[in-house]
């Protein structure tokens, strides 16, 4: 009987999100999108990789609740409507936690899916492209660099920093001891999250603009190349943040605390490390915009500070919420600096 409830549960959850994605225009216009190899004529439209992962719910919960008896999230969702129906409302951390889960997974999934997906496909064309041109690294670096290795270096950072968080959406189970203790409770919080991601990043956009590029050009090689290698370094770094965390990754939850490098010596180093990578993309029109009179300066500064903002609130959102944990008050004694060590 457990299993049927719970299998059934999950199942009608998944249902739920496969027909709201898939008559949704936003994630259409996501899904739609076709990759493809530049050295052969194969190519799909990402709504594909969605279609073979419902599929492999279907088949893999069987044995999944066949060995895993206790009320799945959706289950405890259930009960907790029929609670609610039957006396009122009727409070349960539990019940709140696994209808915050879901909320954070079916938001979050989707665009996890198709970035990495995106990322593979890019990641083996610029692969491909880099190789057949690998014989201009000898006799025109710069023109390598530009044309082939930064992008293929960037690209694969980016896969990386998904992977991790793809995998921890598509997985939880006690056996990779990612299970979630918790879920940010607080609405102003959320928004501060979500803020960052589509479609609710472009009304931010709309407000303060956008002055970046992945690829900033400077005029003088000797400052293009190791600011934009600093760019690789600083994003590496944001990317191997998400690795430490494994299959514990994600957004607005607490699955237990990591303390490896490089949370050994700060809180955040993720969200430095992309600022301060932004803050590089940002150097080239900022310059622009004192010889430019079509680039308002101070447009420009509002961006960079606008999104600093963002992510330091992000940071304050995971302080607040982790600190519930006392197994986090206990990492942030022997972790005291968030940003910068020996500083802040």
């Amino acid at each position: 009987m457990n299993f049927f409830k719970n299998y059934i549960s999950t199942m009608s959850f998944l249902y739920f999100a496969y027909f709201f994605y898939s008559t949704n225009t936003h994630f259409l216009n996501f899904s739609s999108w076709s990759v493809g190899f530049v050295f052969n004529d194969f190519s799909f439209e990402i709504v594909l990789i969605f279609n073979l992962i419902f599929t492999a719910y279907f088949i893999l919960l069987i044995p999944y609740y066949l060995i895993y008896k206790t009320p799945s999230k959706a289950r405890l969702v259930y009960n907790y409507l029929w609670e609610i129906m039957k006396w009122g409302d009727n409070y349960n951390e539990k019940h709140t936690t696994a209808l915050l889960a879901w909320i954070v997974k079916l938001f979050f999934l989707p665009l996890m899916l198709v970035w990495i997906t995106n990322h593979c496909f890019n990641l083996i064309n610029s692969s491909y492209t880099s190789y057949q041109n690998i014989g201009s690294l000898n006799t025109d670096f710069l023109t390598f660099f530009n044309t082939h290795f930064f992008m293929w270096a960037f690209t694969a950072i980016l896969l990386f920093d998904v992977l991790f968080f793809t995998l921890w959406y598509l997985l939880e189970a006690p056996i990779f001891k990612n299970t979630i203790k918790s879920v940010e409770p607080t609405l102003i919080w959320w928004a501060v999250v979500l803020i960052c991601y589509p479609p609710f990043n472009s009304h931010l956009t709309n407000i303060v603009g956008w002055y970046s590029k992945d690829f900033p050009q400077f005029a003088s090689a000797y400052i293009h190349i190791p600011l934009n290698i600093g760019i690789l370094i600083l994003m590496a770094i944001y990317a191997w943040a998400s690795i430490a965390l494994w299959l514990k990754a994600s957004n607005l939850t607490n699955r237990w605390i990591v303390r490896k490098w490089p949370y050994k010596y700060i809180r955040h180093p993720a969200y430095i490390c992309k600022n301060t990578a932004w803050l590089i993309w940002g150097i080239p029109i900022l310059v622009m915009s004192f010889t430019d009179a079509t680039i308002n300066t101070l447009a420009v500064l509002l961006w960079l500070g606008s999104w600093a903002f963002v992510y330091y609130m992000r940071a304050m959102t995971e302080e607040a919420h982790l600190s519930l944990d006392p197994d986090y008050v206990d990492y942030k004694k022997q972790v005291p600096y968030k940003f910068i060590p020996k500083v802040w």
